[in-house]
């Protein structure tokens, strides 16, 4: 039973990679170019960003190199993943909610890195006994238990306002109340764990390291070896989901609002527009006329108002 428990291990891990990497690459080469927002500030336009404006400033603009500043976009999405910017400025009752949700979540992600840390300084030969190992396990078993009360409080007020919201409860299906509630639920088995073991870090650095090693040793806690096989489940679940902007935001939102490469200067978007414009569309309205047989191009360069002859 213990080497099962440990194979689900692998397997959750690969097929959350798998999944993943599957819908980053579906999305990449099947969607079609997208129609700009037109929406500023972009924050790669650097200075220009701070009034609004963009490279289209420039006059002849399209005669001269473009500089974009990906140290803009990059404090953008920090922004926004971190604070949930927008979500704050535009609706606040939902951010007080949702923030110590996500907060928890980070917190959680950030300490399996930490703890894989700690992993490679085992492997160094460092002892538990080591001063710097001891603050490594002190921090990672704070941030463990203000990680799961932010999840499972975060979690449940978010449920809360789907129920109790009428616009919100409208839109709500019983998928995003199922997420919400196993992510609450891990947690709280996650809870258990750390209040009733001397260290929370122990346990996931140990775990971490029978993994690396191969080394499949039992767990000495339940509740611990639940919130692990809860977790192994949402690696697996996540990617299938709504909750899988975790990620492709950037692709299926940043990218689209940010996207503003002219045509002229991308070959990937002048072939798209090429094979776009050879397609037959069979939209039979009086403005467009498709019948499956004339393309865009035609459509484009006729006039189907046009008395017939």
């Amino acid at each position: 039973m213990t080497t099962l428990f440990y194979l689900l291990a692998y397997a959750a891990l690969i097929g959350f990679i798998f999944f993943a990497v599957t819908k980053v690459r579906g999305y990449l080469t099947s969607s079609p170019l997208h129609v700009r927002w037109e929406l500023y500030p972009v924050p790669h336009e650097g200075k220009k960003a701070a009034y609004g404006g963009s490279f289209m400033d420039e006059k002849e603009w399209w005669t001269k190199g473009r500089h974009v500043s990906h140290m803009g976009d990059l404090i953008a999405l920090l922004k926004e993943v971190l604070f949930l910017e927008a979500t704050y400025h535009h609706n606040k009752p939902l951010w007080i909610r949702t923030y110590p949700f996500h907060l928890g979540m980070y917190m959680m992600m950030g300490g399996i890195m930490v703890v894989m840390f700690a992993v490679f300084l085992k492997f160094c030969g460092v002892s538990d006994a080591n001063g710097f190992m001891i603050f490594i396990a002190n921090v990672i078993n704070a941030i463990s238990l203000l990680g799961l009360l932010g999840t499972v409080g975060g979690g449940i007020s978010l449920i809360y306002r789907r129920v109790s919201d009428p616009g919100l409860s409208k839109y709500s299906s019983g998928e995003q109340y199922f997420n919400l509630a196993a992510f609450v639920v891990f947690a709280i088995f996650g809870l258990a764990a750390w209040a009733t073991q001397p260290s929370f870090f122990a346990m996931g650095r140990d775990f971490m390291y029978n993994m690396v090693t191969f080394n499949f040793q039992p767990l000495v806690s339940s509740p611990f070896a639940i919130h692990l096989f809860l977790g192994f489940f949402l690696m697996i679940w996540v990617p299938l989901t709504n909750m899988q902007h975790l990620i492709y935001k950037y692709f299926t939102y940043h990218d689209i609002r940010w996207g503003d490469m002219p045509t002229n200067y991308s070959e990937a978007n002048q072939k798209k527009i090429q094979e776009a414009l050879q397609l037959k569309p069979t939209w039979s309205a009086d403005h467009i006329a498709g019948d499956g047989v004339k393309t865009w191009v035609d459509i484009a360069t006729t006039n189907p108002a046009a008395p017939k002859k």
